[in-house]
């Protein structure tokens, strides 16, 4: 072996030597990077070459042959699912929490309240059926519940108005990444035609994928080429390759399934049925639409059915009266077609918004001291009346609020649980993939002295040919 060949083997060791301190500085400096991977240089001894004279094989030195992101698969897929379900329940979390603010009586006169004021209030009416005073505070208490109910509906259907423009928004985002897929697809294919690995783009489109989890149910797969190949679960591929579907958000008429009329369908060209809104599952989008054609619409018709049925009863009672006037038959409230949007179009009715006399309290005419028809409206309160007979109008309400704080309550368990689950997944990551300055720090000191190690040999060889043409003068 020639001294030039000694220069060489010293040479590729501090290039090797520099490669990994190269590598290491990458990983330094991506510390705080979502989804960095560290990454390794992989080193193999050059071929040894057989020396003249001798039986013996000197080897050539090193060569860096890969530089490789440490990861594993399985867990970069445990970490996406983890945050996908993560997303759900948050995205359900703050929707259910407007739904409860909107319920909650803490700050002021709710529904509960106003009710039991409204059917006190004819009590004290059936005391004194002919003071005008108390019967204008009738009139007041009623129309207190007739303004809730429009707020409560109100506030519900903002609520999900809310929830459609999120819908849009997402369905912008959920196109945007998978271009991105799409695009880093392409990039890792072209980048790889050389045999080295594209490991930032592969940590990059890790870091997308697990974006585009988190707004729905997905599987992924790898093909022969290394592209991700996308698909929605239960409607159609998504991301294939180099090519990419798109979603969009469009209004439509009301269905049986709960959408309202003119909330937004989600739809895809994913599939051969366009429209998904009913068979996505999962993730933000997912939650979304639960609470919105579910939870919201189930919390509406609910109010619809407890209007409804306090109009028909009170009105029942109260045609069958007379007023002072000696009138029968007038309704307490205007009535109502039918329980579609009763609580949006409950209201009192015009003879008596306009004239409080008109409030019957007597069963028969000209019966100055006679309350029957006031006590039989106030005993309503107790009767059960809604859901065939199994509930009172209190009870009734009381279990819409319970309804909604039973679902949050539920939701925010698993949330929890689940962040729990996240930030252990995260951990496992970190360790096997997160970057550790100490020991970076510590392999920057080792590939130095690598480094210098091979300059010394580079050195010892440069006086040895010195020496040997010195010889030769």
């Amino acid at each position: 072996m020639g001294i030039p060949n000694v220069m060489n083997t010293g040479r590729s060791g501090m290039m090797a030597a520099k490669t990994a301190i190269a590598t290491a500085g990458h990983n330094v400096a991506n510390v705080n990077t979502e989804g960095f991977s560290r990454q390794r240089v992989e080193s193999t001894s050059d071929a040894p070459q057989p020396t003249k004279g001798t039986n013996a094989m000197i080897g050539q030195g090193v060569r860096a042959s890969h530089v490789r992101r440490v990861n594993d698969e399985y867990i970069e897929k445990q970490v996406r699912n983890s945050a996908k379900d993560l997303a759900h329940f948050e995205e359900k979390d703050l929707a259910l929490k407007h739904a409860e603010d909107v319920f909650n009586e803490m700050g002021g006169d709710g529904m509960n309240r106003l009710m039991s004021r409204f059917f006190n209030e004819f009590r004290q009416l059936a005391n004194e059926p002919e003071n005008e005073a108390l019967r204008q505070a009738v009139r007041e208490s009623s129309q207190a519940v007739v303004n809730d109910f429009h707020r409560l509906r109100t506030s519900v259907e903002e609520i999900r108005h809310h929830i459609d423009s999120k819908i849009e928004g997402y369905s912008t985002e959920v196109n945007s990444t998978v271009e991105e897929i799409r695009n880093l697809n392409m990039k890792i294919k072209q980048s790889e035609l050389t045999g080295a690995d594209a490991n930032d783009l592969r940590d990059h489109r890790d870091v997308a994928m697990k974006k585009l989890t988190s707004f729905m149910d997905l599987s992924m797969h790898t093909d022969n080429s290394g592209n991700f190949n996308v698909e929605v679960r239960g409607i159609g591929p998504l991301v294939n390759g180099i090519s990419a579907e798109k979603f969009w958000a469009e209004r439509s008429p009301a269905d049986e399934q709960g959408k309202a009329d003119g909330s937004f369908d989600l739809r895809t060209s994913a599939s051969a049925n366009a429209n998904v809104t009913h068979t996505l599952t999962g993730g933000k989008l997912g939650a979304l639409l639960e609470v919105r054609d579910k939870t919201l619409s189930t919390i509406l018709d609910k109010l619809d059915e407890l209007a409804y049925g306090l109009t028909e009863s009170v009105n029942e009672i109260h045609q069958q009266g007379f007023t002072r006037q000696g009138l029968q038959g007038v309704a307490f409230f205007k009535p109502l077609d039918g329980l579609e949007r009763a609580s949006e179009f409950l209201g009192l009715s015009d003879a008596v918004s306009q004239n409080v006399n008109n409030i019957a309290t007597a069963a028969q005419p000209d019966s100055p001291g006679d309350n029957r028809i006031a006590v039989a409206i106030s005993g309503l309160q107790s009767q059960r009346v809604l859901a065939d007979g199994k509930s009172s109008f209190d009870d009734y309400y009381n279990s819409i609020v319970s309804d909604i704080g039973v679902y949050s309550a539920r939701n925010r368990a698993s949330l929890n649980q689940q962040k729990d689950i996240v930030n252990q997944l995260g951990k496992i990551r970190d360790t096997l993939s997160g970057v550790s300055i100490d020991e970076e720090t510590t392999q920057l000191l080792q590939f130095q002295h690598a480094f210098d190690a091979s300059a010394k040999v580079i050195q010892i060889a440069d006086d040895l040919l010195k020496t040997v043409l010195d010889l030769r003068r």
